[in-house]
C-alpha cells in the first residue's frame, strides 16, 4: 500500500484513525540471556496477508509522501501505547516503536512515569533530510521522558553520520547488514558505532535475525538486542514477560542541552585563551581539517563557516566538491550567500544579525572522531596591520559536537532546493 497523490492524503488518515491499521509486536530478546526485554511495535493495513518489517515500511513510505505525516504519525503511536496498555504489558517490558520527527511536537510528557521505557525509532536516512528540526523534536522528546533511537543504520555507512548528533540509546541495524558480504565494510561498521557505545552506553539492536548463522553475525557486530522470525513471529496479542535480569541500557547517558551559540562561542568553554593567527595560517590550518575530513570517509559531517564570504578561493571550491562526495553531509554557511555555495552542498539562512557573521572555521564530526577549527576576527589589526583572528583548535568530543548542532540549527530542509 503506497499512497503518493495529495488527494489520498485524507484517505490514509482516515485509514489510520479509523482503526484501519492493525498493531503487532515482535519480541525483542537479549543477546547474553535469550530472554525477553520488550517488544518492536509493527504496524500494518489490516487487509495486509503478510506482516512484518515489509508491510511496516510500505506504511512508511505512504506517510513519507503525505504532507500529513506528523498527525499519522502521532495517531499510530496512540494506538501502539494504547493496544500495549491493553494487553497488560507491565512498564518494564520495552516497546522499540518506529517514529517520525514531525510527530514529536504531540509527544505527552512522561517525566512522571519514567519506568515506561519506549523509544522512539527514528530512521537515518531521514535525518539527514532536516537535521535542525530531527535534533530539536530529539531534545523536546528526552526532555518529555521519552527515548529515542535509531533504525536502519548501517547497510550504508553514510547512516552512521548522525548517530553522534541524535545520540540514540539504541542503533538498530538494517536487516541488510546480516546479509552484507563484505568483511571491510563491517568493520568499519563495528569500529564506527562501538565508539559511540563506548562513550554513552548505548545498545546495538540486530534487526531480521533468522537463523544460527544470523547469530554468529550478531554475536560479531557486538548487538545486545536481536529481533526478526527466529524468535517467534509478530502477534496481536503479546504477552507480558518478567522484568529482564538484566536493562542493557541502564548505563546510557544522554546530554540533552540546546543547540545555541556558535562554534566560536562554544570553543570558549574550553576555559583558555585563543591562539591569534593572520588571515593566512587561519587558511592553512582550516585546510588541514579539511583534508582530514577528506580522509575520513563516509561516516562524517562536514560545516564550513565562512563569515560574510561572498566567494572563496579556487583550493577551498576543490577541497569541498571532494568532501561532498565523500563525506555523509557537507553544508557551508556565510551571510554573503544567497544559495548553495556549490551544487550538492547544502546552506543556510546566516542574518544580518546572526553572530557567525564574525566567523571563520570548520567542524567536523564523525562517529569515532572529531575536529574543529573556529575563529573570531578582531577589530583591530595585528602590529603588522594585517586582520587578525582569535582561534580555537580542539578535537575535544562535546564542543565538537555541540558545535555542530548550533551550526545546523540553520541549516534549510533539503526539500527546500538545497
Amino acid at each position: 500500500m503506497v499512497v503518493q497523490a495529495p488527494d489520498q492524503d485524507l484517505a490514509l488518515e482516515d485509514l489510520v484513525r479509523s482503526g484501519g491499521i492493525e498493531t503487532y509486536f515482535a519480541p525483542v530478546v537479549d543477546v547474553y540471556t535469550f530472554g525477553k526485554v520488550g517488544y518492536q511495535i509493527l504496524q500494518a493495513p489490516v487487509d495486509d496477508p503478510v506482516v512484518g518489517r515489509a508491510e511496516s515500511e510500505n506504511l512508511r513510505e505512504s506517510m513519507h509522501s503525505s504532507a500529513m505525516i506528523g498527525d499519522i504519525d502521532a495517531s499510530l503511536r496512540a494506538t501502539a501505547l494504547r493496544t500495549a496498555e491493553a494487553a497488560g504489558l507491565p512498564n518494564s517490558n520495552r516497546l522499540f516503536l518506529h517514529a517520525e520527527a514531525e510527530s514529536f511536537a504531540t509527544l505527552e510528557d512522561r517525566t512522571a512515569e519514567p519506568d515506561r521505557s519506549v523509544i522512539l525509532q527514528l530512521d537515518a536516512s531521514r535525518v539527514s533530510s532536516s537535521p535542525a528540526a530531527v535534533l530539536r523534536a530529539v531534545r523536546q522528546a528526552r526532555s518529555m521522558g521519552w527515548g529515542v533511537g535509531m533504525s536502519s543504520v548501517g547497510a550504508d555507512l553514510r547512516s552512521t553520520a548522525f548517530v553522534p548528533l541524535v545520540n540514540p540509546s539504541v542503533v538498530g541495524l538494517h536487516p541488510d547488514v546480516l546479509r552484507i558480504d563484505c568483511d571491510s565494510h563491517l568493520a568499519e561498521l563495528n569500529r564506527l558505532l562501538h565508539a559511540h557505545l563506548e562513550r554513552t552506553g548505548a545498545v546495538i539492536m540486530a534487526e531480521g535475525v533468522e537463523s544460527e548463522d544470523d547469530l554468529d553475525r550478531v554475536r560479531a557486530l557486538g548487538a545486545r538486542y536481536m529481533s526478526g522470525p527466529y524468535f517467534g513471529g509478530a502477534t496481536k496479542e503479546p504477552e507480558p514477560f518478567r522484568d529482564p535480569i538484566e536493562d542493557g541500557l541502564i548505563d546510557h547517558h544522554s546530554r540533552n542541552l540546546p543547540a545555541l551559540g556558535t562554534p566560536y562561542s562554544i570553543a570558549q568553554g574550553l576555559r583558555r585563551e585563543p591562539l591569534v593567527m593572520n588571515r593566512e595560517l587561519l587558511v592553512a590550518q582550516i585546510a588541514a581539517l579539511e583534508e582530514r575530513a577528506l580522509a575520513s570517509g563516509t561516516a562524517t559531517i562536514t560545516l564550513g563557516v565562512f563569515g560574510e564570504d561572498e566567494t572563496f578561493f579556487e583550493p577551498t571550491r576543490l577541497r569541498y566538491e571532494k568532501i561532498r562526495d565523500t563525506v555523509g553531509l557537507t553544508a557551508m554557511f556565510s551571510g554573503g550567500f544567497d544559495g548553495p555555495p556549490i551544487p550538492g552542498v547544502r546552506t543556510g539562512v546566516v542574518d544580518a544579525s546572526d553572530p557567525m557573521r564574525n566567523e571563520h572555521g570548520v567542524v567536523v564530526v564523525g562517529p569515532d572522531w572529531s575536529g574543529l577549527v573556529a575563529a573570531s576576527k578582531r577589530n583591530d589589526p595585528g602590529s603588522d596591520g594585517q586582520i587578525v583572528y582569535d582561534v580555537y583548535i580542539t578535537t575535544e568530543r562535546y564542543t565538537c559536537v555541540d558545535a555542530a548542532r548550533s551550526v545546523l540549527t540553520r541549516i534549510s530542509p533539503l526539500n527546500s532546493g538545497n
